[in-house]
């Protein structure tokens, strides 16, 4: 689970701004929090007007997702973008940190980053009261380790020289945790896949964007979920054809399909193209087994008609496509992140989704977070669908850096949040004062 990410001097980003889940001592809706040692929330809203700054944290947060995962080339450079708008910031450093659940641990991971090189990198085990350092890096020292950690558990010597080995051969552009995966150092394979699986990023131009992998397709699920969302079909059929063969599949798609699997050999994915949904399946040693998704109803004499997607509303499509992401909400603990909600779903669909993940019993016992960037004012509900701490909002102050504050402790449980929003009533700022000054009808 995200417990927080913070980020500094990126995009329109000046000053270190906080963003985390984080619930407050609200009594309202207490199933929308997971217990651990810290209390977490299971999803957020932000808010914010066009050019505050909103889709900028998703960004933040994709830029350094990616640069975790997938590096940079050896003589490239990186692609970082520091606040423009105040003197000296293009001479400074990027800063990026998460704080995550990972394999019954708190983690706080981060990075300070300039063109060419990374100025410093750390993990720590923030599972305690006391921070305790994992591993720090930092420039012009040699990396430092902690092998007192649990996560070094009966690490031999000969590997504890390797650890330090291929931590000074880590290049000045590279991460050392991305490089310990290229290097097979084994110890950070659990805080690597969490940024590599876990956390899902998706924005609206994402090619295939809703695609993911899942261990197998629950196909009991997936009918729950249409039926749930009521389009009138009665379930859905899975139906099987030969990858090789299919000429509906473009070539470029069916290599694309076929690489990934050599990362993810021995799961189901779910690709949607030209208005139809195709599940993959590729078990160890074996040829991917290919299906197509078909709807099915029923005429005005009780008889099953198969339909083609591409016959389906828009609307059908949209949640069809969400339903990998549900299946990796209801079985994986993920942490999936959309921006611009409302470019993927329409209103009501997007409050029957959050109404989906938050309330039904299939997601009772889930400890994934579902966190959405949205102007969306049918979602800005604090009584029936959100707790105030859920909602975020983001506004530029007068220096045109993005500002970040949350409901949390405000008293605004009497007036009327869609009305103070569409007055363009939502400045963070202004919400640290009195908040019947907003004009925000009762």
């Amino acid at each position: 689970m995200l417990i927080r990410f913070t980020v500094e001097n990126y995009l329109s980003f000046n000053q270190r701004i906080d963003f985390n889940m984080l619930a407050s001592d609200d009594t309202n809706h207490r199933h929308h929090v997971v217990e651990n040692k810290r209390s977490l929330l299971r999803s957020s809203l932000l808010y914010g007007a066009n050019g505050s700054g909103k889709s900028n944290l998703i960004k933040a947060m994709g830029f350094a997702r990616n640069f975790i995962v997938d590096g940079v080339g050896k003589h490239k450079q990186i692609d970082i973008e520091p606040f423009k708008l105040q003197e000296g910031c293009s001479q400074k450093p990027a800063r990026f940190e998460f704080e995550f659940y990972c394999a019954g641990k708190a983690y706080a991971y981060g990075f300070i980053l300039e063109k060419h090189r990374v100025v410093g990198e750390w993990l720590f085990d923030i599972s305690q009261t006391e921070e305790i350092s994992v591993f720090e890096r930092r420039e012009g020292q040699p990396t430092g380790f902690n092998y007192e950690h649990p996560i070094f558990a009966s690490l031999s010597d000969k590997d504890k020289q390797r650890h330090e080995f291929e931590a000074k051969g880590t290049r000045r552009n590279l991460l050392f945790l991305t490089n310990s995966q290229e290097r097979n150092l084994e110890r950070f394979n659990t805080i690597y896949k969490w940024f590599q699986e876990t956390l899902v990023i998706i924005f609206p131009q994402s090619k295939n964007q809703f695609l993911t992998t899942f261990a197998q397709l629950n196909e009991k699920f997936f009918n729950e979920i249409i039926t749930f969302f009521d389009f009138g079909i009665k379930r859905i059929h899975i139906h099987k054809f030969d990858f090789k063969k299919n000429r509906d599949i473009p070539a470029y798609l069916k290599d694309e399909i076929e690489a990934s699997f050599s990362a993810y050999e021995g799961t189901t994915q779910f690709i949607s193209f030209a208005n139809s949904n195709y599940i993959m399946q590729k078990k160890p040693g074996s040829n991917i087994q290919a299906s197509k998704i078909i709807a099915i109803k029923e005429d005005d004499k009780q008889q099953e008609i198969h339909f083609e997607l591409f016959e389906e509303s828009d609307g059908t499509h949209r949640i069809i496509d969400l339903i990998p992401m549900l299946i990796a909400l209801y079985q994986n603990n993920t942490v999936v992140i959309i921006d611009e909600l409302e470019r993927s779903l329409h209103a009501l669909l997007s409050r029957k989704l959050f109404e989906l993940f938050l309330n039904n019993p299939n997601f009772k016992q889930s400890h994934s977070q579902l966190i959405a960037t949205t102007h969306e004012v049918t979602l800005l509900d604090i009584k029936q669908l959100f707790r105030k701490d859920e909602i975020w909002f983001i506004e530029k102050d007068e220096m045109q850096q993005s500002m970040i504050y949350s409901l949390a402790g405000v008293d605004v449980d009497n007036l009327n949040l869609v009305n103070g929003y569409l007055n363009g009533r939502f400045g963070a700022i202004a919400f640290m004062g009195n908040a019947e000054t907003l004009g925000w009808d009762k």
